[in-house]
């Protein structure tokens, strides 16, 4: 398997990754979200159908849920009207309590495969908080503490979780993370060194890109 992937005007982006996003999500009833500035300019922009009963989140800092650097606390204010059920990573807690508490909380969900999940990607190639030589990407339970490249301590979703996702969206804009973006999608280099790559074998992972974006792939 490989990629797919689709390219949207730099200038309409947003609007048109998160109609993208709502045709992923009809009749869908799990949703995983992620961070990033990219997911910020889109989350406003998107309506959840109300089929979407249980949100889920990719990765978390260990912060309290209304801190600035919070993925809790930014989608939520960006998308205010969210309705459906929402499962946070506890970042106030321990890291390694906050990771076990919430492989918990998916473990049944896992097991029945998220209907889509959102993924940003940084120009290292990490997704979720699974960044180049991090000991989660070889991690068999569903969720893991982290040590982030910022200092910071984070939580993750890890391989076994992500992978069990019915469809995949990785969203990824700006010049500065196109080089990324062919390394990934025409490279070969193993997960350990370029994280994103162990999504290539997904039978539905797609990155929705702006042209800068896409501005390195042939």
């Amino acid at each position: 398997m490989s990629f797919a992937v689709e390219v949207f005007p730099t200038e309409t982006y947003p609007r048109a990754a998160a109609e993208r996003i709502e045709g992923a999500l009809v009749e869908a009833a799990t949703l995983v979200v992620t961070g990033g500035t990219t997911a910020a300019r889109i989350y406003p922009q998107l309506t959840l159908p109300g089929s979407v009963r249980d949100v889920f989140f990719s990765d978390e800092r260990c912060v309290p849920p209304d801190h600035d650097e919070s993925n809790f606390r930014m989608v939520t204010e960006a998308m205010p009207a969210l309705t459906a059920d929402v499962h946070r990573m506890r970042g106030e807690l321990d890291p390694s309590t906050a990771a076990s508490a919430y492989h918990d909380q998916v473990a049944p969900f896992v097991t029945g495969g998220f209907d889509v999940m959102l993924l940003g990607m940084g120009a290292d190639c990490h997704i979720g908080a699974m960044f180049p030589g991090s000991p989660a990407l070889d991690e068999a339970r569903f969720a893991a503490a982290v040590d982030r490249p910022d200092g910071m301590k984070g939580v993750t979703l890890t391989p076994p979780a992500m992978l069990a996702a019915d469809t995949i969206l990785l969203l990824v804009t700006g010049q500065g993370k196109a080089d990324a973006v062919a390394r990934v999608v025409q490279g070969a280099e193993p997960p350990e060194s370029c994280p994103a790559r162990l999504l290539v074998d997904h039978t539905d992972a797609t990155f929705l890109l702006d042209e800068g974006a896409a501005g390195s792939l042939g």
